[in-house]
């Protein structure tokens, strides 16, 4: 009887075979479903990652830079005492750069002025600097930024080398000095005076080498052969005497300024416009005669007192999650809804200019 008993448990029957085998495939199911779930929410979080650090870098550069426009060493001419000019920012030429020392009133090239798209018209304000325009992307704006650097040196040989290529600007601290600052590549032009008007090298003003950054979006961080298809923040940089253009932020889809226009002259933002250079004052400026809109494009640039920067920066990869019913408004127009599935974000800054409002206060 016992060893009949032990025949009959030999093996499983068919349908204890589908059962363990059911169960088996849907345990195995939900692991599969569990790495899925797992492998998607690490895109994600990595597509939403990069997109914050790629927008609060893009945001970082920007305050670092445009804070600086119109940094001119310890020179404040203040209003009326300089004329501002707009050379072209693909130029190189230290004569075409701007600055000019014997002119009356002197000349200085503007802090800020850009390139506002207008809409309307589906064209650029003005027409794109060849120097970049193979990498720009249509319809892009573009902003300029022209300073000195913040660090400074002393005019000796160790310093500025006789085949130098970087212009320096150079203020004069004597009164006896025939101009108020030299502007140049050539170490033995920089002969401005301390205040104490002395004679030898040792008591030479010190001397800040110049630079221009122009900022765009580009269709392509790389750019050979047909690009590479990934939108970018670029930046055209003229430094060390010769230029070049370089990515700074992948994923950088669109970008709008607005420009706080001074138009009282107490050194604070009256009004933020689009495009500084039409012809007649934006509604979103004051009325009144105290509040001038100038007809003359320098002149208006000259009042940018602050810049408000607005950038639609995307993960990069498609998520797959349903974000398409979301629209994007950067001032400029409303963007969006789009079918692709890629998340996208908005982020803004205002950055004061104070090396422009402070000489109004």
């Amino acid at each position: 009887m016992r060893s009949e008993a032990l025949k009959r448990q030999r093996g499983l029957s068919l349908l204890e075979l589908l059962v363990a085998m059911s169960l088996g495939a849907f345990m195995l199911l939900g692991i599969i479903s569990l790495v899925a779930s797992v492998s998607s929410t690490r895109t994600e979080l990595a597509n939403t990652s990069d997109q914050i650090e790629n927008g609060r870098y893009a945001i970082e550069v920007f305050n670092e830079d445009v804070s600086l426009a119109g940094f001119y060493g310890n020179y404040h001419p203040g209003l009326g005492a300089v004329t501002y000019t707009q050379p072209d920012p693909c130029v190189t030429t230290v004569a075409n750069l701007g600055f000019n020392s014997v002119a009356v009133p002197v000349q200085m090239p503007l802090p800020v002025n850009g390139f506002p798209y207008d809409s309307a018209t589906s064209a650029p304000g003005l027409t794109v600097p060849t120097c970049f325009s193979a990498q720009w992307k249509d319809k892009s704006e573009i902003l300029i930024v022209r300073h000195v650097d913040p660090n400074s040196v002393a005019v000796t040989a160790a310093n500025i080398p006789a085949a130098n290529t970087t212009p320096y600007l150079q203020i004069s601290g004597c009164n006896l000095d025939s101009v108020s600052f030299r502007f140049s590549t050539d170490r033995t032009a920089l002969d401005m005076r301390e205040n104490g008007c002395t004679t030898s090298a040792a008591t030479l003003s010190e001397a800040w080498p110049y630079t221009v950054r122009a900022y765009f979006i580009s269709p392509c961080n790389d750019c050979s052969g047909g690009g590479d298809g990934i939108d970018s923040l670029k930046v055209y940089e003229y430094a060390g005497g010769s230029g070049a253009t370089r990515t700074l932020v992948e994923n950088v889809e669109d970008i709008h300024f607005e420009y706080g226009l001074d138009l009282n002259g107490d050194g604070g933002p009256d009004c933020y416009v689009a495009n500084p250079t039409v012809d007649t004052k934006p509604a979103a400026c004051p009325a009144g005669a105290s509040y001038e809109w100038e007809a003359t494009d320098s002149l208006n640039w000259q009042n940018v007192v602050s810049v408000q920067v607005k950038m639609l920066v995307t993960g990069g990869q498609s998520s797959g999650v349903n974000v398409n019913n979301k629209t994007y408004n950067l001032g400029r127009e409303v963007l969006g809804p789009y079918s692709d599935g890629i998340r996208r974000q908005v982020y803004s800054t205002v950055i004061m200019l104070p090396n422009v409002s402070g000489v109004r206060e």
